[in-house]
């Protein structure tokens, strides 16, 4: 379930060999992060996309390379596997930002081939099932009576995509997003699995990988999504953050 706002993208080692007729060979999605995250899913839309266009004989097969939200990966296919004309790499809106500010070194935008943009979502505030916070005001309440002791968790570094969920709920609560309190995790299914953990209080993460995860019996309740009205699917009875009285 995919839906309008955080940009999800493949790039292309080659473009070359995509416009070759007959099934593709020897496919692979680089997933710049551990399972079970945004980057994830986004290799399996393009997995699933393929074969059923028949694109594909097999199966496209998915490898996982998390370090620098997206670094590695990005330079990993530009310097050591040039030639991997059917090897894609899933990106997401917070890669895109660090490699503007030049942050995955000495490799830019024109490095790769942009290949599509796959799907695109919205923003959810996520936490554990056991969590005491049950809705936005809980939880703005809880971060205004002492923002140490609410920890926010996502997938990037300040400034990516997630970081900006989290600084914009704290905002929403008065207070500087300088102030909160924020762990960056190589991915999504990194940062829910600390969220399950106790290790952090709140996911500011995204509503597609929500829905995949407690799909797959993550122990997770969404408070809010970041959307104009309510999504439709399992998240069809999460109410929106402007609903319960917060713009975002």
């Amino acid at each position: 379930m995919i839906r309008k706002a955080a940009l999800m993208t493949l790039v292309l080692a080659f473009a070359a060999a995509a416009a070759a007729a007959g099934p593709l060979d020897k496919t692979e999605c680089i997933a710049p992060a551990k399972p079970g995250g945004g980057f994830d899913l986004t290799c399996k839309l393009a997995q699933s996309s393929l074969l059923e266009g028949k694109f594909v004989a097999d199966p496209m097969r998915i490898t996982y390379m998390p370090g620098g939200i997206g670094a590695v990966a990005y330079n990993a296919i530009i310097a050591q596997r040039p030639a991997d004309a059917n090897t894609i790499v899933a990106f997401s809106g917070g890669s895109l930002l660090n490699l503007a500010q030049g942050k995955f070194g000495r490799y830019n935008e024109n490095d790769v081939h942009w290949l599509a943009a796959v799907g695109s979502d919205f923003g959810a505030i996520i936490v554990a099932e056991k969590s005491p916070l049950k809705s936005m005001k809980d939880l703005v309440a809880a971060v205004k009576a002492d923002p140490t002791k609410v920890v926010f968790g996502a997938g990037g570094t300040v400034g990516s995509q997630d970081w900006m969920k989290a600084a914009l709920t704290a905002r929403s609560a008065g207070l500087d997003p300088k102030s909160m309190r924020f762990v960056a995790f190589e991915g999504g299914g990194e940062a829910i699995t600390a969220l399950q953990g106790g290790h952090v209080q709140v996911y500011s993460g995204d509503a597609s990988e929500a829905e995949e995860q407690m799909k797959a019996g993550a122990k997770i309740r969404v408070l809010a999504v970041m959307s104009d009205k309510r999504l439709e699917g399992r998240l069809a009875d999460v109410p929106t953050a402007k609903e319960q009285g917060f713009d975002i």
